[in-house]
């Protein structure tokens, strides 16, 4: 949480803008990799490698053959407006509070905090994709429209049904504590998914696939979720979906 760009390069605004080649980028980070192979690993050097000439000129692709009318896609029907919280990052759940602010504060998030922290609460409170793309590109430096509204709508957000990737990019509390040192310090309890100071992240993650069920439940790769929400006792799963319904309800108090 201390450190806003973690190992991040942050070479994105260059090359969005056109200031560097990607070319330029990936033929120095491969000639540093082969003058340094005793302390540089191979799965390093392909990883840095593999988004730029992969998932970025996949991203690319999407965005010509797809557009204009990826722009209007809503897989979900999702229709609540960004919580105000969204522009002054003052929410009590402390990774919304820190990664927006940080937003806010420098134009720029990494991965984990804008797919899995940012996009994984707009997914699951069912923010309207219009919202979170204007949000998006109105935020970060790096935010070019062909890259900035395939990787929101369509990865984040699944708004597109598919297209994209496979699967809706969604986590409960769980994950977002493993991935960070936010909840620690948190006013909801990460570990609780009914209650006041229950973390919202696992009872929206809940909601999230009831409510998608008939649009979700064949697919393939997120089977295990309904396997675990089926088995749940019944009172259980009224009192999780109870509480998301009560969150949803009051989003700018969260």
């Amino acid at each position: 949480m201390q450190y806003w760009s973690v190992y991040h390069a942050r070479l994105s605004f260059s090359m969005n803008l056109k200031l560097l080649s990607p070319i330029e980028i990936v033929s120095t980070a491969v000639a540093h990799w082969q003058a340094n192979q005793d302390s540089i690993s191979i799965a390093q050097i392909e990883g840095f490698v593999r988004q730029i000439i992969g998932w970025r000129e996949y991203m690319r692709g999407i965005y010509w053959h797809q557009m204009p009318h990826f722009k209007q896609l809503n897989f979900f029907e999702h229709q609540h407006s960004l919580p105000s919280f969204f522009w002054t990052g003052k929410t009590k759940m402390n990774c919304l509070k820190h990664c927006i602010g940080q937003s806010l504060n420098r134009a720029y998030a990494h991965h984990i905090q804008r797919l899995m922290v940012i996009g994984n609460f707009c997914l699951l409170a069912g923010i309207h994709p219009d919202e979170v793309d204007k949000w998006y590109l109105g935020i970060y430096i790096d935010a070019i429209e062909w890259v900035e509204i395939t990787n929101t709508r369509g990865m984040s957000q699944y708004a597109d049904g598919g297209i994209v990737g496979s699967k809706p990019y969604t986590a409960s509390a769980n994950y977002i504590d493993k991935m960070s040192d936010y909840c620690s310090s948190c006013f909801y309890d990460n570990k609780q998914k009914t209650g006041a100071k229950a973390c919202p992240f696992n009872s929206l993650y809940w909601h999230f696939y009831e409510r998608n069920r008939s649009k979700l439940q064949r697919n393939p790769r997120i089977g295990m979720a309904y396997v675990t929400l089926d088995k749940m006792p019944a009172q259980q799963k009224k009192e999780l979906l109870q509480q998301a319904e009560m969150y949803l309800s009051q989003l700018d108090a969260l």
